[in-house]
């Protein structure tokens, strides 16, 4: 990912997405899912699987050092092309901050 302050610090440097087209199934991870999920990946919603484009979406419930807790909605949208990875972070209620951040993949 871009070394950008754009993502708010909700955005890592390290995500590892998998996604099986045969069921579906997808799995994100990075360090703050594992922090707040028990140092587990999590499972992710495919919104768009296309020739072009695989969109993948999650929520982290997380809770700050005054123990306020609020769901953080993530995007990440995969273009196959170009290998590019667009990740968008906003937290649910009420709130207008949005965060994005852009990097390159490396598939393994």
């Amino acid at each position: 990912m871009d070394r950008s302050k754009a993502g708010g610090g909700y955005i890592t440097d390290v995500y590892i997405l998998q996604h099986d087209a045969a069921t579906g199934r997808a799995i994100v991870s990075d360090g703050l899912i594992l922090h707040f999920n028990d140092e587990q990946p999590m499972l992710a919603t495919v919104s768009e699987d296309t020739a072009t484009k695989l969109v993948l979406t999650w929520k982290v419930r997380m809770t700050n050092r005054t123990g306020q807790s609020a769901n953080m909605q993530f995007r990440a949208a995969f273009f196959r092309g170009d290998q590019t990875l667009v990740v968008r972070a906003a937290p649910g209620g009420d709130y207008s901050n949005r965060f994005e951040r852009r990097g390159r993949c490396t598939p393994v």
